[in-house]
Formats: structure tokens, sequence, C-alpha cells
């Protein structure tokens, strides 16, 4: 849904006022810190349509719970222009992965335990351009699921992941769940489930291929833990999936390079014992190409998350890494620049107290860099911002006017909203992909006079055998009863996978619909005929 200007006069008003609305003061400059008085941590980073950056995080108190998902608006100076906190305070909410929509709001990833007795459930929240939620989805189940990936496609609708982390080996712990354009479920695809020697699988990132794929990157036991990635299809098949399985460890985050090309970040345990960050490079069709140990073994341990193209022929990756072993709290956060087999072009260390590192490095559209990272400040976590230029020089503040939120006719307001759900979708309840694509779409339901069947996509071409059953099992040809099933069975020839279904004489109540194709294969659907 496109947002527009509701009264012209109203927002000119609005947006010259913004032009004054943010001072900038070139003495403080980069890095900007977030949530200096309270715990805080940085989930995602993503740039606003108006040049301005959205920090998805959430707060959490002295005691290690998390309390408040977190949303951030600055300007691309990095300072606050709003922010949103979701919860009530006595909830647990989470902001996780987050996406820009195709009407410039933000959907977001996360979880709460709003509507379970304490386990974290999945939800989605959708904001529109002026940071209000526009919908939100929960789905609950047992035990502790996360919303860990979102995405919106080009047709509206959204593909989000789910992490189970219940207990058990052999439970499906990886799902994609496909959405309408308002949130609402249509099916469920369960990952990682061809090969009966993967369990414990975990998933880390969501990423849209070029092709319009699904890329999910993580790790599994296979049958000890190594770097894992899963590659679906538009339709939410699963095509292949990868280990590399020349090293123990994780996969962090996927980027396409060139069409085709793939990058991973990792941490990696080689024959030598160490942990190391490894850079994994594949193609579309599974094969891994490439593993880039980014630091030999000169550390004891060490690890790298975020990643980005800086140029053709140069990547940006976040690294942390340690030269002597825990307990002793030592370590180096740093940015690396390399070229795609691993090689150290430059480098910009942040920190030096802790072993840590970055979560999101993106390229702005004024091709800086932004990294993002949590550390440990008086006590605190906080978020630290960084803007860099190509030469990992802090970036110099912009001191010219600049209007943001010009979408959202009035000016938007920091706040702490609940969330409020409505009701709740169960996940098991939710049907697999398969049943989706094997049952009939009815509209209108209920109906007076017609209704129209939308066969699924399996359907067989040709006709198709047709027949209606009453609530008592009894088929109806138009204007009759029949006692027995398919005594007398009408064929039609779909037009775009759909048939019309004359009903105008059928008493009020609930029927069933079965449709044969010319394979034989049976479809089944109920319709509700109001008079």
């Amino acid at each position: 849904m496109g947002w527009i200007r509701k009264r012209a006069l109203h927002l000119v008003i609005f947006s010259f006022g913004m032009l004054f609305t943010c001072h900038f003061i070139q003495a403080q400059g980069w890095p900007r810190i977030y949530g200096d008085n309270f715990h805080s941590l940085i989930n995602d980073l993503c740039e606003s349509y108006d040049k301005g950056f959205y920090l998805t995080a959430f707060t959490y108190n002295n005691q290690g719970v998390n309390k408040y998902g977190w949303i951030i608006k600055t300007d691309i100076n990095g300072n606050i222009l709003w922010d949103k906190k979701f919860g009530d305070g006595n909830d647990r909410n989470w902001c996780g992965d987050s996406f820009m929509t195709i009407d410039q709001g933000l959907i977001i990833a996360g979880v709460t335990t709003k509507y379970s007795a304490g386990d974290f459930d999945p939800n989605f929240i959708k904001l529109n351009v002026c940071g209000e939620i526009e919908w939100c989805k929960v789905f609950h189940s047992s035990d502790d699921n996360y919303g860990t990936g979102i995405l919106q496609l080009e047709d509206g609708t959204y593909i989000g992941m789910l992490q189970y982390y219940g207990e058990g080996e052999t439970y499906a712990r990886i799902s994609l769940v496909k959405m309408d354009q308002t949130g609402e479920p249509v099916w469920i695809q369960k990952l990682a489930q061809e090969d009966s020697l993967i369990n414990n699988e975990d998933c880390s990132h969501l990423y849209l291929t070029t092709d319009n794929n699904y890329l999910v990157s993580g790790w599994a036991y296979h049958p000890a833990s190594y770097p894992f990635w899963i590659m679906i299809d538009t339709i939410g098949e699963q095509i292949w999936d990868l280990f590399g399985d020349n090293f123990l460890g994780e996969a962090h985050q996927v980027i396409e390079k060139d069409s085709g090309i793939f990058y991973s970040t990792s941490y990696a345990i080689g024959d030598n014992g160490i942990q190391s960050p490894v850079l994994f490079k594949f193609n579309k069709f599974g094969e891994l190409t490439g593993e880039y140990n980014l630091m030999g073994d000169t550390i004891v341990m060490g690890s790298c998350n975020p990643l980005a193209c800086l140029n053709d022929s140069t990547l940006i990756i976040g690294v942390g890494w340690k030269e002597v072993p825990f307990p002793i709290n030592e370590g180096f956060t740093e940015v690396f620049i390399t070229d795609t087999l691993g090689n150290l072009i430059n480098r910009r260390q942040f920190f030096d107290d802790e072993y840590t590192s970055l979560d999101n490095i993106i390229l702005s559209s004024d091709h800086k860099i932004l990294a993002a990272g949590n550390f440990v400040v008086d006590g605190n976590f906080d978020i630290y911002l960084w803007k860099m230029n190509a030469n990992l020089e802090d970036d110099t503040l912009y001191s010219q006017p600049h209007i943001y939120d010009s979408l959202c006719p009035y000016e938007i307001q920091s706040d702490t909203v609940d969330i409020d759900c409505g009701v709740f979708v169960n996940i098991d309840e939710l049907p697999t992909k398969e049943e989706y694509e094997s049952t009939i779409k009815i509209s209108p339901n209920p109906a007076r006079d017609w209704v129209v069947l939308t066969l699924p996509d399996v359907v067989a071409g040709g006709k198709v055998e047709l027949a209606v059953l009453d609530i008592f099992g009894r088929e109806l040809v138009p204007g009759k009863q029949r006692d027995k099933e398919f005594v007398r069975r009408g064929e039609q020839e779909p037009v775009n996978r759909m048939v019309l279904l004359n009903v105008a004489d059928y008493p009020a109540g609930m029927y069933i619909a079965i449709v044969r194709d010319q394979k034989g294969r049976r479809y089944t659907c109920k319709f509700l005929v109001s008079k």
C-alpha cells in the first residue's frame, strides 16, 4: 500500500519545517552511540528512502532479560530522528531481522512472550512510513521459537524464517513461512529434511538472490557441526544443501556478488584446532569453490559475520579475534577490506579490550560504509555505529539541510507501543506447502448464486471431473439430489485453473467440492451457501 500526500499544503509546511530539524555539530563525529544509559543490542541495519537509517534492536535489563523491541530512525549523520519501543515492560520482546518494504515501510522479524507462558513465539511486525504498526502476526507453539529472517517479494507477499529450539534431534528446526500482503500465513515449509543425517540444524541469515530464490545460512550436525547453506526456489522447493565440511563451525551472512556467485562469512575450526574467521565462496549450483582463512594461525580465536561488496573486486568484512585464550578479557574488533580471494587490502581496528565482532555492515547510497556492533561501555552493552569512506576513514558530517520522513503527513513522535496482534496463529495448524498447493481456493465463500473454484497449480491439464456433496455425503447435480456419490460427474475444462459452479438451486448449508484431474488425483474443499 503506497502512502500519498493527504493534504499538499500541510505537507509543504511540514517539509519546510523538517529542513531545519537536524542540527549538526561538527565536533561530534563518528561513531554514534545508542542506549548509553541501558543495555541495548543491534540486530539489523538498513537505509531508508530519505537517506536516513533504521537500526533494529532490543533492550534488556540487568538480569539479562530482554524487554523491548527497539527501532531507531536516524538522519544521514546518525542523529536520532525518532525511536519506537515495542512491549509493555512485562512481556519479553525482541526485534531481529528487518527489510524495507515496497511502500517504504519496514517489516521486522522477532519474538515475543505476550501470547505464551514464558516461551518465545515468532512475530512479524509491519510498520508504515510513519513508524506505526500496520499489522503484526504471532506464530504460537510450545517451547521457544524465533522469527529470524524476513523478506518481501516483488508481488508484495512475504517470506519469513522460523527457528525452532525444542528438544530432540529429529525436529524440523528451520522453516520458511509464506505470508500474503497483510501477513496472513499461506503455507509453511520445513527445511533440511532431505538428508536423514542432518540434525540440530540452526539458521542465522536469510537472503533473496537475484533469481528470487531464498538462501539460508547457518550450521548443522552432519555428523559433526559444519557451516551449512540451503537454496530454496521461488515456489519454496529446496534445491540443494551444502556443507563446508573441511571446517567445523557456523556460516553467517551471505551476499551475491556476481549473478550466481555467493560469498559467506563464518567462524570455522580447521585441522589445527584454531577457530578462525573464514570466507566461503560457492555458486548457484551448490558447489563450493573457495575457502579463505582470513587470519591463518596467527590467532587463538576469531570469527567474522557482517559482509558487503565495496566494488567489483573488493569485499568489506567485520572481524573479531583474540591473541590470548579465555578467560583473559582481551580481543580486537576490526573491519577488513579484502579481495575476492580473502587477501587483506586494508583494515581498521575499533576496539581492543574485548573479543567481539561487528554485527552489521552495509554500503549506503552515497557509497559510504556503515558498520554497527554491540560493545560494553560503562557496564552497559551499547550500540555503536560508524560511517566511513572507502579508505575506512570516518566520514565527514553532512551540513546541508535535508528532508526526512517526507512520506508521512505529520511529525513522527518517539514512543513506547504495546504489541497487540490479536488472535495468534498456531504453527502446528499451518498447512504445509504441499497441503496448500493441493487445496482448492473458494470465492466467494459464503456464496449465493455462483462460486469460483481456483484449482491448485499441480492439477493436470485437460478436463476435470467435478462432484459436490452435501453434509450427508449425497452428491448434488444442479437442481437435484443424488444418494450415491459420483453417480453422475460433471466434466469441465478449467479456464486459467478456474471452474465456475452454479449453486443458485442449492439449499443453504455446507458443501464439499471434489475434483479429479486427468491423472486421477483428488482435491477437495468446503464452501458455504447462504440464502
